[in-house]
């Protein structure tokens, strides 16, 4: 048996094409070996910080991300990446998934590295007025909680003030907005953490 019968006889073995064996697409089988986080860099809206993340990740895996490290709604995020905005939530981040019926999962070919950049939405827009106002509340409850830490403000006070804040933060209309009122209910959620790290403060728990 000459070499070119041994070979053509080696199970497991398949002739893969050009675009299979692209840098920007990956076979099934081949995944397993070729997946590794992706380490990006986001920065924009007043916020810098690494993140790392699966390359088989939907874009709107990305954005739960960052709204959870920012607080900031995913709704009201438009990210750009290479001057290219991402805008189809569904597509994944790293390289196009491919199996032997072809492609599984469309990517957008992010590599290690990347820096995404952070911009408003339409949707921030829409609702810029009750945004701003929100925004001007957490910087009241950053205020009320550096008090806290400094002991400027005693236990009392600082409830007092947290009262305030909240009722101020209910009053914000959000025009049947979801993205609003979820922002709403994380600065509803940061004024009462305040008021919490204040209580096991006064009774000797480290916060």
């Amino acid at each position: 048996m000459s070499q070119r019968q041994s070979i053509s006889k080696t199970p497991g073995r398949r002739p893969t094409s050009s675009r299979q064996s692209s840098a920007s697409s990956y076979t099934s089988a081949d995944f397993i070996h070729t997946s590794s986080l992706l380490n990006l860099r986001i920065a924009g809206l007043d916020h810098h910080f690494d993140l790392s993340i699966e390359p088989t990740s939907t874009l709107a895996a990305l954005k739960s991300e960052i709204e959870r490290r920012t607080e900031f709604p995913a709704e009201y995020l438009r990210l750009v990446a290479r001057h290219k905005k991402l805008d189809d939530d569904s597509m994944v981040l790293g390289g196009t998934i491919m199996d032997e019926t072809g492609i599984k999962e469309i990517g957008i070919g992010l590599e290690n590295g990347t820096k995404i950049l952070l911009l408003h939405s339409a949707n921030y827009f829409n609702d810029k007025v009750g945004v701003e106002q929100l925004n001007t509340l957490n910087k009241e409850i950053d205020k009320v909680d550096a008090g806290r830490k400094d002991k400027s403000l005693d236990n009392k006070t600082v409830h007092e003030l947290i009262t305030q804040l909240c009722c101020k933060i209910d009053g914000v209309e959000t025009n049947g907005s979801e993205a609003l009122r979820k922002m709403r209910k994380q600065t509803i959620r940061r004024a009462e953490g305040v008021a919490k790290k204040s209580d096991e403060s006064k009774r000797g728990i480290d916060p």
